[in-house]
Formats: structure tokens, sequence, C-alpha cells
């Protein structure tokens, strides 16, 4: 099992961290990708059950959202796409800081079905979002 841990403190409120990484529309400007909400969620547009699809042609790969808490945590799991990636979670929690702003964690575990191509993976994960974290703080 590969797993990606980032975490990144900023200025901004959790609420207003929290909108910006929850609104699938507004993702791709932090991820530096094409995000694209394709189905709305059960209670709430981005809400559980909402569909992103992130990337273009048949590299897209598609994300549900299977847990929300608002301006607490998001979950979510690659539903379609993907390979080599399996058993993918993804879960961003946000908290206030003493004395202001905010910080969201954001872990992702995931297998790979093809030796090597997981870390490879992992790499470049965690190097695009925290390149975009970094951005939005």
């Amino acid at each position: 099992m590969q797993i990606v841990q980032l975490s990144q403190d900023s200025s901004r409120s959790v609420a207003d961290l929290y909108a910006a990484l929850a609104d699938h529309d507004r993702l791709g400007g932090v991820l530096g990708v094409p995000v694209k909400r394709i189905k709305a969620g059960k209670s709430a547009p981005n809400g559980v059950g909402s569909v992103r699809r992130i990337g273009m042609g048949p590299l897209a790969i598609e994300e549900t959202v299977v847990g929300a808490v608002t301006d607490k945590s998001i979950d979510y799991k690659i539903t379609k796409g993907g390979w080599p990636l399996k058993n993918h979670h993804g879960r961003l929690v946000f908290k206030a800081l003493p004395g202001g702003g905010s910080q969201v964690q954001w872990r992702i575990e995931f297998d790979g079905a093809v030796p090597g191509a997981a870390a490879l993976v992992k790499q470049l994960l965690g190097l695009a979002i925290g390149r975009g974290l970094r951005k939005l703080a």
C-alpha cells in the first residue's frame, strides 16, 4: 500500500479553505489539471454522492465523494479509471489553528496493480497536491 500524506497551514479560515477544496469546479485551479463536477451530490452539489472528473480524454479518472462533513472532512475514492491504481481512498481533514488560520491534512492510500507504478504515482501526487496546497495557502 502507498500513502501520500500532506499537511498545509493557511491564513484562510477553515470555512474558506474547505470551500476551495470541496468545490469540484474550483479544484482544478489548485491541482493544475482539469476538474469538473459531472454529478451533484445527494444533499449538496459537491457533497456525498457527487462525482468529479479529473484530467482529460482516456486518462481521466472519476472520483466520488463518499463522506463529507462541512468544514471538517471530505472522503473520496476513485470510481472510474485510475489504472494502475486500485483500492484508492482520499481523506481531507480541516482544523482551525490557534491564533487564526487553518490547516488541511490530505491523506491518500492506494495499491498498485503494476510493480513500481504505485511508487511513481505516489511521488507525482505528492508533488502536484503539495504545490497546489502551497499556492492555495
